[in-house]
């Protein structure tokens, strides 16, 4: 017994110092990003979760060089996975959206915003939800993130922030005393 509470207890603390080192990409982060002046494209994003992407594609463009192709239920599906952990770069920041590219390439990214509800982290945005899939651009095709994907967030490297920390103060002013207000001589 005391075996297995030892073994849980080295999980534990192997878990907790894997989680450690990223963190949700949050308004909050952003703005203090932006008070220190660290540039977006320098900061490092990860997705939280696995996303898939599918379009449906005819059967004379059913040659993909990228993604994979599927025939279900006689229809080609182009297929492309986006795995958990997988490492994106800032392509573009806006008021209140992210692009983040997770490979290289002419419209090969995806879009993540701050939900109107609920908590403040970014996660990704579709043009619209059709029956609980995300309808977004990619490639330049309409693709669907599917169920499992729709609520995917971004994390951050959690080392940018502590890299650039930046220590501020506030002047307090002084005030005229009787005798301490003696004018400096050149």
């Amino acid at each position: 017994m005391n075996l297995m509470k030892g073994a849980a207890l080295v999980a534990i603390v192997l878990l907790s110092s894997c989680a450690g080192h990223k963190s949700y990409f949050t308004s909050d982060v952003r703005a203090r990003l932006e008070r220190d002046h660290i540039p977006p494209e320098k900061v490092q994003f990860y997705i939280d979760r696995s996303v898939e992407l599918r379009r449906e594609v005819a059967s004379r463009d059913a040659k993909v060089t990228d993604g994979r192709v599927r025939l279900v239920n006689g229809k080609y599906i182009n297929i492309i996975k986006l795995k958990k952990g997988t490492p994106g770069v800032c392509t573009g920041f806006y008021t209140n959206s992210v692009n983040v590219a997770f490979e290289s390439g002419p419209g090969q990214y995806l879009a993540f915003g701050v939900p109107a509800y609920g908590n403040n982290i970014y996660q990704v945005e579709a043009q619209n939800w059709i029956n609980g899939t995300g309808k977004v651009m990619y490639e330049g095709n309409a693709y669907f993130i599917q169920p499992g994907g729709v609520e995917a967030k971004l994390l951050i490297d959690k080392s940018i922030i502590d890299k650039y920390d930046v220590s501020s103060r506030n002047m307090h002013g002084r005030k005229v005393q009787d005798s301490d207000a003696t004018p400096a001589s050149n």
